[in-house]
């Protein structure tokens, strides 16, 4: 018995595909510079909004790879994951952008409405994963809890010994953003995902 799997995408696909990956990213940068001036904004407001960018532009690539991998290789979770990513970006931009167009109380209803539905997402694409996903999500939050555990008690003794500032709850969230999208990339590349 033959198996016929799908070639590859060809080269002009896969630089069609970077090159609108470019130039969703030129846009979104051209767009968040009319927005704002990125310079005046605190530097947690400003790691925040990097990490809503990589987790949107994530979510394009994924949506990308939806439509260019070949039909043999299994459709996996990825709308969900696209969902979560997606939701995800929008919760840090929120806080953010929000404020010059709805009252604080609007945004903050905003956040946990989205939250929710990103906690559902997430147990759905849990639930929908495969063995070998489920095992980098896993992972990748063991790692994240690991590093952010370490990051804060060497944080919170030097903060207590009046050695460094005390930073805000938003600051730290997006320093655990980041944290936790490094060990995500860490983890899949251990699993060989990341080829």
């Amino acid at each position: 018995m033959t198996v016929s799997l799908d070639q590859k995408p060809s080269l002009a696909l896969r630089l069609l595909g970077i090159a609108a990956l470019a130039a969703a990213g030129g846009a979104t940068g051209y767009a968040l510079a009319g927005v704002t001036a990125l310079e005046t904004l605190p530097w947690d407001d400003s790691l925040n909004l990097l990490m809503a960018a990589l987790l949107i532009v994530s979510a394009l690539a994924s949506v990308v790879v939806m439509f260019t991998r070949p039909s043999s290789v299994p459709k996996g979770c990825g709308i969900l994951q696209i969902v979560v990513l997606l939701l995800a970006g929008t919760m840090l931009l929120l806080p953010i952008f929000g404020p010059a167009y709805a009252s604080p109380d609007v945004i903050f209803g905003a956040v946990v409405v989205l939250l929710i539905g990103q906690s559902v997402a997430n147990l759905m694409l849990w639930k929908a994963a495969d063995e070998l996903f489920r095992r980098v999500m896993a992972e990748t939050s063991a790692l994240a809890f690991w590093a952010v555990q370490l990051a804060l008690f060497v944080y919170a003794a030097a903060e207590r010994l009046g050695l460094i500032q005390s930073l805000s709850a938003w600051g730290m969230m997006g320093i655990l953003m980041g944290i936790y999208l490094a060990c995500s990339v860490v983890a899949s590349a251990r699993r060989g995902l990341g080829t």
